[in-house]
């Protein structure tokens, strides 16, 4: 295959067009006889979402389909699906053999996959994606569509391409992915589109209550707990237009929180009044390794996480930065100092990671 299987322009999505697949990736996936699909490291709603809808339409049309992760299925998205659909990767390895296609969701980069996709590499098997996220270099083959909401409704397109019918269930994990990615319906890029998708899934039976009130209304108390302690840890900079926090693991030692409990803080942080910017910091895989989330209402958060090695959309972003939590929070909110130059200041105080408290 091509480099990209991209379909549709701006101008096609105003019109509510759908998207146009490439032939032979449509056939591609017709021919598959054993499809394992995979999500990203920490995996979240819209990932996990399509996977389940993709799981179950290839199932429906005759082909082995299995999930094998990188990392287990959060407990807040259990209502996706049945335990038994989500492998885990090395314990579930077994599910990977006698495949000829993996198919990598909500990413486009071998690494973020982790350890099940470079394990299918390895043994030879073709790697496509479905994503929404800007490709960088070495991006796999496949359908990428940045100008989309989410992987969701790109997987939407996709299964309307191939003809393939959408139930109840599929509809239910299709409409949780793209609410999830625009946040409840509040970022949708412009796209009346997007709205168009979600009443189709609306009428195949997707249940709106259900679904919202298993993303936003279900929150253990420990993660409510913690949350309560990361706000009391915001800091401002740049005459408030930059607000960020530091998850350090001592903030939850007496409690149990979810996994990714942290994430889940961050539309509380960018929601302040006045800040542009938002940065949740939480610890990384290494050692000396921290994890950076940003958010921003406009300024391309997404060109700057790529320079640094991460990637994203323009205004949600991420990358794991090497050093101190000092070291690496002085660089990053410089770097978005410079990323709202001319207005704002380079300030003596952010070299030294020295923020007053708000």
């Amino acid at each position: 295959m091509g480099s990209h299987s991209t379909a549709t322009t701006a101008a096609a999505s105003a019109k509510g067009e759908s998207l146009r697949f490439d032939r032979e990736f449509l056939d591609r996936l017709r021919s598959a006889r054993r499809v394992v699909l995979m999500t990203h490291v920490d995996p979240d709603a819209d990932g996990l979402g399509s996977q389940v809808g993709l799981l179950r339409a290839l199932r429906a049309s005759g082909h082995e389909a299995v999930i094998v992760n990188a990392d287990p299925l959060p407990d807040r998205y259990a209502f996706l699906g049945p335990t038994e659909i989500w492998g885990c990767f090395p314990q579930d390895r077994h599910w990977l053999v006698g495949a000829d296609l993996g198919l990598v969701l909500d990413a486009n980069a071998l690494d973020r996959a982790g350890p099940p996709a470079a394990a299918l590499r390895d043994a030879g098997v073709e790697l496509l994606c479905v994503d929404h996220h800007v490709a960088g270099a070495g991006a796999l083959s496949g359908v990428i569509a940045s100008e989309l909401s989410s992987t969701g409704e790109a997987t939407y397109h996709l299964l309307t391409a191939l003809g393939w019918p959408i139930d109840e269930p599929i509809a239910t994990a299709l409409y949780a992915a793209i609410s999830f990615d625009t946040g409840s319906f509040r970022f949708l890029r412009g796209r009346s589109q997007t709205l168009r998708v979600a009443a189709s899934l609306l009428d195949a039976g997707a249940d709106d209550d259900r679904i919202q009130r298993a993303l936003y209304g279900s929150h253990p108390f420990d993660e409510v707990r913690l949350h309560g302690r990361l706000m009391s840890r915001i800091e401002r900079s740049a005459d408030g237009r930059i607000a960020h926090l530091v998850a350090e693991p001592a903030l939850w030692r007496d409690i149990d929180p979810p996994a990714d409990a942290v994430s889940e803080v961050m539309p509380m942080v960018i929601g302040i009044e006045g800040v542009e910017i938002a940065v949740v910091f939480r610890p990384g895989p290494g050692s000396d390794e921290w994890k950076a989330s940003l958010r921003s209402k406009g300024a391309d958060v997404g060109g700057l996480a790529r320079r640094l090695g991460g990637g994203g959309h323009r205004v949600a972003a991420g990358m794991t930065l090497s050093g101190s939590i000092a070291s690496v929070r002085s660089r990053l909110l410089d770097d978005l100092r410079a990323l709202l130059a001319p207005t704002v200041p380079a300030s003596p105080a952010a070299a030294r990671g020295d923020h007053g408290a708000s």
